[in-house]
């Protein structure tokens, strides 16, 4: 099967449902295999509903195409999902309202795709990402968002400090993270307009990044556990700030 230049493959039943519900015109095939349950076949209406061509393939399609993924027995043909420039920030910095989320150092998919998807569940505005040595957006972090990746904006800017300083030249507080941090996530009130950003849990923030940050913190662990992975930090530290954002409605 043949792609053209601007598709790509996606597969996983929650990722496949939830690309044909949010984008069904990106969507040209569905493809599922000989075994389907209930959730495929809904899938199945769905696309039927959506004039999406359905193909059968084999088990043999799937092992090739996803070797090492929880494919599920289906995919889709997709529009590949546009990442957006620097500009698009200056579309939604003015907002009285704004939580972003910035990856530094983060290089693996799943981890990405893990972090998109608590941030489309806190209702994050936007994913930032440095362009270079970061991850972007591949079938693979398509897949593990569970359909995130197709809410959020994902913003892609050439260097990281200049957009830290961007960003708090508009009023938005940065918060850096690190495990050597004085104060613990849960210790601090978090501005209106506020931008969290996580670095791997190997390397951490650069120290240029550290630098640029208005507060430093560290998510809280009374357990004997040093640390977590970015996608679990994130996830705790992003509910965080909208909880508390809540209670002050």
């Amino acid at each position: 099967m043949k792609l053209n230049r601007d598709q790509e493959l996606v597969c996983g039943i929650n990722t496949v449902n939830e690309i044909i519900k949010i984008r069904p015109d990106s969507v040209t095939n569905l493809l599922t295999g000989s075994k389907k349950g209930k959730r495929i076949q809904e899938i199945e209406k769905l696309a039927e509903n959506n004039n999406i061509e359905i193909t059968a393939q084999d088990s043999s399609f799937f092992s090739k195409n996803f070797s090492g993924m929880a494919h599920q027995s289906i995919a889709i043909i997709c529009n590949k999902r546009l990442e957006e420039n620097e500009s698009f920030l200056d579309k939604i910095i003015k907002k009285d309202n704004l939580l972003l989320l910035i990856l530094e150092n983060i290089t693996d998919p799943h981890n990405v795709g893990a972090c998109i998807r608590s941030a489309a569940a806190a209702g994050v505005d936007a994913v930032i990402v440095p362009k270079n040595r970061s991850c972007h957006l591949t079938p693979t972090v398509r897949k593990i968002s569970s359909g995130g990746a197709e809410l959020i904006p994902f913003i892609v800017v050439t260097n990281i400090v200049r957009t830290l300083n961007k960003l708090q030249a508009s009023g938005v507080t940065v918060y850096g993270t690190d495990m050597e941090a004085s104060k613990a996530h849960n210790e601090i009130t978090y501005d209106n307009k506020s931008a969290l950003i996580i670095g791997s849990e190997d390397k951490g923030l650069k120290r240029l990044t550290l630098e640029n940050c208005n507060e430093i913190i560290k998510v809280s662990m009374p357990g004997k556990i040093e640390s977590l992975n970015a996608s679990v930090s994130a996830g705790i530290m992003l509910f965080q700030i909208i909880n508390q954002k809540q209670t002050r409605v």
